[in-house]
Formats: C-alpha cells, structure tokens, sequence
C-alpha cells in the first residue's frame, strides 16, 4: 500500500504479527514503546519472541521505520474502548520510554505520517477529537489483565503515550498533536 506524502525511511522486516483488517481503519492511535534507545527498540522488533507491534515506529532522529503492511492489522492495542481497535486504527509509535519526551524529530514525524493518512482517507481535521488517540485513552482493563472486576471495561490500562513523568508532561501530547493537524 502506498501513501501519498508519507516518508518512509526504511522497511524492516520483522516478526511483528500482522492479520487482516477486522474492521475499517478510523483513525490513528499514538503510542511509545517503552525503550531506552533506538536500536533496541529496532532489534526488539526483530526478535522472533516480539508479540506486540506498530505500522510505524519513529525513531529519536525522525526517521519512520515501517513495521507493517498499513493495509494489515497489527497487535498494538489489545481490548479497548473501540472495537477491533488493532484493525481500526493505525499503530504510531516514538522510540522512547515514559519518561523521556519524544523528540522534536519525533513529533515532525508523526505529524507529517498522520497528515498524510487524514488526507489518504479524506477524514476532515474537525474529525482529530475521535481520529487521533492515545492508547492511555482507548485501554481497557479485562479479565486477563486484572483479576479485579470493577476495573474490567475502564481505561487505565495502559499509560503511553502520555507517560509518568512526576512533572505530568506529556511523552506525546496527543491534545497538541491534533491542534497541529488542524
């Protein structure tokens, strides 16, 4: 599948599980993957034990790793808010942890593959609100990752791509992001 005005830097070949689509794409979900640098995060996903994966990872220098075919689902989400979200939206993720914010590189980056994907499915930049999110907002609690009923259907499950920063700034400000976009 080809883009229009989305860079690619490189396409890695991978052990990213990918499927098809279960449901139509409707936006783009932001994430981090939780590493300390850039060639791990590469080699991770070239791990035959790798099990989790994005469409694209964008590393520290900008630079937009493919992971997957776009026209495939990959596991990036799990149970969220949004059914089929692993088919529903794209997988973006910065090559960092919760703790360091993504580079200025970074956020160029994904602002240019999420502009780029808005114009290739036509969805408007009034739609950002429910078209760009962030996996903190979609993760849902299930039986299988908590014993805890009450938690079972609530977001909370995840915290990327805001983060854990004891300052509350964001890894990735999804709110800036969209204000980007528009």
């Amino acid at each position: 599948m080809r883009i229009p005005n989305l860079r690619i830097d490189r396409k890695l070949t991978t052990h990213v599980l990918e499927a098809p689509l279960a449901a139509p794409r409707r936006g783009v979900m932001l994430h981090y993957d939780d590493s300390s640098r850039d060639d791990w995060a590469v080699e991770w996903f070239t791990d035959p034990r790798c099990t989790n994966g994005y469409t694209w990872l964008v590393l520290d220098s900008g630079a937009v790793i493919e992971l997957a075919d776009p026209q495939m689902r990959t596991p990036h989400a799990g149970p969220c808010t949004t059914p089929y979200a692993n088919s529903a939206y794209y997988g973006i993720s910065a090559a960092t942890n919760g703790l360091v914010p993504a580079t200025i590189a970074q956020l160029e980056s994904i602002a240019m593959i999420c502009a780029a994907l808005l114009h290739y499915h036509g969805w408007p930049a009034d739609s950002l609100d429910e078209r760009l999110v962030g996996h903190d907002a979609q993760a849902v609690w299930t039986s299988r990752y908590t014993p805890n009923r009450l938690l079972w259907g609530h977001t909370g499950r995840k915290v990327d791509p805001t983060g854990v920063r004891s300052d509350r700034q964001p890894i990735i400000d999804v709110a800036a992001m969209r204000n980007r976009l528009r």
